[in-house]
């Protein structure tokens, strides 16, 4: 490639020749070429282990191809920016501010001086106030929570100002507001300046005004890229399941009628969690009562207080006030926010029937719990049981996390945003796992989740740290 203006329109930036990727005797990614252009925004699609965030990471730079090769233009220093799936991998600052300064300030630039101009300190003071961080500015973005994390990532990616920019489902955790806020960010800033966009994303509204659609299925590249139009799908992320059946009925998008003689499995009365370092709490005065078997969808924005909320009823956290009370011997079972940072074993039936070794189950058991979460989530037993986790998708070690908690069989099951990074068969696989259990949940998330009236038997929304009623 030759030197040039790297935002000259149709100007290859990036271009890619026979990729393979190869990873526990599997091609993660098999003959993949492409070529991309200044001033296109491409739409990344395909089911969780296709092969989308291995190629994201090989085209920024992270990534070394095991065969194949990639070519960036010479004004291009790789890595490129390149938003992961994970906050907490990209977060390295002790505070806000310090963590969107970090790419302010290009290689070479001297040090502001005191009272003189700070081009640098103006962008990173701008870019604060653009994502609305500039109030925790000061703050530590290990006490965020996984929402303003995410936020955090953006702001730190579009401080760069890059002629490229790749973004690896950039929509999780965001509550609605924050996500619209960030996509009419990304819209104007590529509408001005004819750079390059790769977003790997479920959300259809992304589709209008993309150059198109790459469609991974099997680590390969489907030919022809998709047109906006043809790649559009209705409810992609849709819980009820298509088709006739039990299932699709028990998740028509309606509320399900209250479980029938299910006593208080806990009560909770005026909690309170302070807010560390001072401040509004977190929680004040939280009231709720959940009967046995009973399905609750717990909604909140970033930072309500979910997580909080969901580790006090676990048992894992005390509150600073109030009253809560479980029933005899009840064992909840709670999967956090991100369940896969949890995992440790060398296979995936090693992981699953760890926690039910703990808890004495004999081995029969263990193995027939093990393969049913498995099928349940939509993962053949016998492809998974014998896989390294850590060879898997996100999407797949998000499945096998949760199916690690499902085989626990607790009495009260509580998910922190368990579909995030999950495809649309494996929410629906998710939607009717839980549906088919007896046990009461609450599911807790930043969105409305479309077609998951009929799973909940209650809706609730958390804010200004009080839970109210909803609907769905």
């Amino acid at each position: 490639m030759s030197p040039g203006d790297p935002a000259a329109p149709g100007r290859v930036l990036v271009a890619a020749r026979d990729l393979a990727v190869v990873r526990g005797g599997r091609r993660i990614l098999d003959g993949v070429s492409l070529t991309l252009r200044a001033g296109e925004r491409w739409v990344l699609r395909g089911d969780n282990g296709a092969g989308k965030t291995t190629l994201a990471r090989v085209l920024a730079g992270l990534l070394t191809p095991d065969a194949g090769a990639v070519e960036w233009d010479p004004s291009l220093a790789p890595p490129l920016p390149l938003l992961f799936q994970d906050a907490d991998s990209m977060i390295a600052a002790a505070t806000v501010r310090d963590e969107v300064a970090l790419g302010a300030r290009a290689p070479g630039m001297p040090p502001a001086r005191r009272g003189g101009p700070d081009p640098a300190g103006e962008r990173v003071a701008a870019t604060l106030r653009d994502f609305g961080l500039d109030g925790m500015a000061r703050r530590s973005p290990r006490a965020l929570s996984v929402g303003e994390k995410r936020r955090l990532n953006l702001a730190s990616l579009a401080v760069l100002d890059s002629p490229v920019l790749i973004l690896d489902e950039p929509e999780l955790h965001l509550d609605d507001a924050a996500w619209r806020a960030w996509t009419r960010r990304l819209d104007a800033w590529f509408a001005a300046s004819g750079r390059l966009v790769v977003e790997i994303t479920r959300d259809d509204a992304r589709l209008a005004g993309a150059t198109g659609v790459l469609r991974m299925a099997d680590g390969r590249l489907l030919a022809p890229p998709a047109t906006a139009a043809a790649a559009a799908g209705p409810q992609s992320d849709a819980l009820a399941p298509a088709g006739p059946g039990a299932a699709a009925a028990a998740l028509a998008n309606r509320i399900a009628a209250a479980p029938a003689g299910g006593g208080p499995i806990l009560r909770a009365a005026g909690l309170r969690l302070d807010r560390p370092g001072g401040g509004p709490p977190v929680l004040d005065g939280v009231d709720l009562e959940l009967a046995a078997g009973e399905r609750v969808l717990l909604l909140g924005g970033n930072g309500s207080g979910k997580t909080s909320l969901l580790l006090l009823l676990s048992g894992l956290a005390d509150p600073d006030g109030g009253r809560l009370d479980f029933s005899a011997g009840l064992r909840p079972g709670l999967a956090f926010q991100e369940p896969e940072r949890g995992c440790f074993a060398e296979t995936v039936a090693e992981e699953l029937a760890f926690g039910p070794r703990r808890l004495g189950v004999p081995a029969a058991e263990r193995a027939r719990r093990v393969d049913a979460a498995l099928a349940a989530l939509g993962m053949a037993p016998a492809a998974f049981r014998e896989r390294d986790p850590f060879t898997l998708s996100a999407g797949e070690l998000r499945r096998v996390a949760l199916a690690a908690v499902l085989t626990l069989e607790p009495e009260l099951l509580l998910l922190d945003e368990p579909a995030a990074a999950l495809d649309p068969a494996g929410r629906r696989d998710l939607a009717a796992a839980l549906a088919a259990r007896e046990g009461a949940l609450v599911w807790a998330d930043c969105r409305p989740l479309p077609g998951a009236g009929g799973l909940f038997h209650r809706v609730l929304r958390l804010e200004g740290g009080r839970l109210r009623e909803a609907s769905p």
